[in-house]
């Protein structure tokens, strides 16, 4: 039986993100603000079983908060719900990227910032900050709070009735996208 000492380069190597495009990516997230988005939920309380055995949120509790956030402004804004989405359209979550910058646990409360970092013709991206509510709420009315995660959401658009064919953003969900663009910042 004979070995290699050379490995072959990985296929996905060429699109991972060099180091100096993750230490851009982590100062930018840094720098996000409350007063950077146009929505932002009411504080809410980490729940018990959102800690994990470190005695912090558990990484998939900070996608969670998001994605209620998300969900719950388009519900608010345009009506959208599951099963039937709005305007015969419903949106899948099709990438998430989060970049973790500090921790909440029990019983903090927490507050998520919501904007739109880039709306195509049938994806939105939303990005979305999770901020300890305490930090927003400082006298300086959250100028210097730093998120603890900064979450980037991607929802594609299909046809709610098979939910695979692609459909492009309507009209009401469009304009509820256009009303909480990010504020002042670029895109990673």
């Amino acid at each position: 039986m004979s070995s290699s000492n050379t490995a072959a380069p990985l296929a996905h190597a060429t699109m991972l993100p060099d180091v100096e495009s993750n230490r851009a990516r982590r100062a930018y997230s840094i720098a996000l603000r409350p007063a950077h988005f146009p929505h932002i939920t009411s504080p809410f309380q980490v729940r018990w079983n959102d800690q994990d055995a470190y005695s912090h949120a558990n990484n998939t509790a900070y996608v969670e908060w998001c994605d209620h956030a998300i969900n719950a402004y388009l519900n608010s804004s345009t009506g959208f719900a599951p099963p039937d989405g709005v305007d015969g359209q419903v949106g899948l979550a099709v990438e998430v990227r989060t970049i973790f910058l500090g921790q909440v646990s029990f019983p903090e409360e927490v507050q998520v910032g919501v904007g739109v970092a880039k709306l195509g013709r049938s994806a939105v991206t939303y990005r979305c900050g999770v901020f300890a509510a305490s930090d927003v709420r400082s006298p300086d009315g959250g100028v210097t709070a730093v998120p603890k995660a900064v979450v980037d959401f991607t929802h594609a658009f299909v046809s709610s009735s098979d939910r695979v064919t692609v459909t492009p953003i309507g009209d009401r969900l469009r304009r509820a996208f256009m009303g909480i663009q990010l504020r002042g910042e670029s895109s990673l």
